[in-house]
């Protein structure tokens, strides 16, 4: 279970550790904001990497706070779960495989607030606000993945046509989510 492996991290760690977490989350949704054409889309993802800004700057206060600096060191530990990794979101298996790993990404980071809201008792209402808001990020994007992988099974089997039509809504007439791109075929 993860909570016995959290038990090896001290504070500074774990913080340490979610920080760099956040920092990766940005960048990762940053990334699918500025793939995607769809306004919806565009704007989703640009939220949800807003969303992970602010939590790593509140991180970030309390880590100043107790620390005396915003200079962190992660802890390097086969422990604790990968942060969130770039991706190509250049055709439709990518595109799901993302969201798959945005998925499980925000699952960790709620598993790791909510047992750090229990141990750590000064900041116990700060870290179950954070794990309730990943909830949230973990619950919209498996929702979104159920969905697109519902209209690729509906007869299109992951081509272009189906990354477009799922995403056709989103944006304008004129533009899909993720634009017309030849290798999304």
């Amino acid at each position: 279970m993860m909570e016995e492996k959290l038990d090896e991290f001290s504070f500074k760690e774990l913080m340490a550790y979610s920080i760099e977490a956040e920092k990766e989350a940005k960048k990762f949704y940053s990334d699918f904001a500025k793939a995607g054409l769809g306004a919806l889309v565009k704007e989703r993802y640009k939220s949800l990497a807003n969303d992970e800004e602010i939590h790593k700057e509140e991180l970030l206060k309390r880590y100043e706070e107790k620390f005396g600096t915003r200079e962190y060191e992660v802890p390097k530990s086969d422990e604790l779960p990968p942060h969130e990794t770039s991706y190509d979101f250049s055709n439709a298996r990518n595109i799901i495989d993302a969201l798959d790993k945005g998925i499980n990404n925000e699952e960790n980071a709620r598993v790791i607030y909510e047992y750090m809201g229990k141990r750590f008792d000064n900041y116990s209402s700060f870290f179950r606000y954070l794990a309730l808001m990943e909830k949230g990020h973990y619950e919209s994007l498996s929702e979104e993945l159920a969905l697109m992988e519902g209209e690729i099974e509906e007869g299109k089997k992951g081509d272009k046509k189906a990354v477009e039509s799922f995403w056709k809504g989103m944006g304008s007439e004129q533009d899909s989510a993720f634009g017309d791109r030849e290798h999304m075929r």
